[in-house]
């Protein structure tokens, strides 16, 4: 007998007695499909090159970029555009974000508070005190949020902002940040009844602002 695949002679023993040898049997019936199989390492050769780039779209601003294989899942085509997407009302985790972006916030704002109650203020709020029955200093009444010195029987929670709401005075801090926290805060105030009444001290230690600012006080409430 003749090997179907090599020609050679055989006694048959092997398999079928078609091949003198398994090798000649695996050969001949991959031959078919050798297009394919060529086609398909061709293609994995190229997809596991470490150098091979792939065409990508990014998800924030649509634009067209390229990466290499380690970073083929990759969704941004920058790191603004990945910071971008989270508060991006196309994220399906918009929301989700918003949520907990707002919850930091008033973490934040409340470590920074204890943090940085001003001497004016202090002494702003023992007028309130000496004046009004009833005062409230810090409380988070407000959804979680609070104000520097809340007065209940005239519902207004007045807010003794310093410098650093209106111009960075530190790194690492954002003024954007503070700003859009100041602005949830009195959007929570209002909800709750009360109105928000905002003093800005731009300085340092004045018993001449504080007393300034507490008779302007007492003439716009009265």
């Amino acid at each position: 007998m003749n090997c179907e695949k090599c020609n050679k002679e055989h006694d048959g023993s092997y398999g079928s007695g078609r091949f003198c040898q398994q090798a000649c049997s695996r050969s001949f019936s991959t031959k078919a499909k050798r297009k394919e199989i060529s086609e398909k390492a061709r293609q994995w050769s190229s997809e596991n090159n470490p150098a091979t780039l792939f065409d990508k779209s990014c998800l924030c601003c649509s634009k067209e970029f390229q990466v290499k294989k380690t970073k083929k899942n990759a969704k941004f085509c920058s790191r603004s555009c990945a910071s971008r997407w989270r508060n991006d009302e196309r994220n399906p985790d918009y929301a989700l974000n918003k949520a907990r972006a707002i919850e930091r916030g008033k973490k934040s704002a409340a470590a920074q508070r204890a943090k940085r109650r001003s001497k004016n203020e202090i002494h702003f709020a023992s007028l309130c005190q000496e004046h009004f029955d009833k005062v409230l200093t810090n409380e988070p009444m407000f959804n979680g949020w609070d104000a520097d010195v809340i007065i209940p029987e005239l519902k207004i929670a007045v807010l003794w902002n310093g410098k650093w709401h209106y111009e960075k005075i530190m790194e690492g801090t954002s003024l954007k940040q503070i700003q859009n926290r100041d602005k949830i805060k009195m959007k929570e105030i209002r909800a709750a009844g009360y109105k928000p009444y905002v003093i800005k001290d731009m300085g340092k230690e004045s018993p001449a602002l504080v007393q300034a600012e507490w008779l302007k006080f007492l003439q716009q409430t009265s």
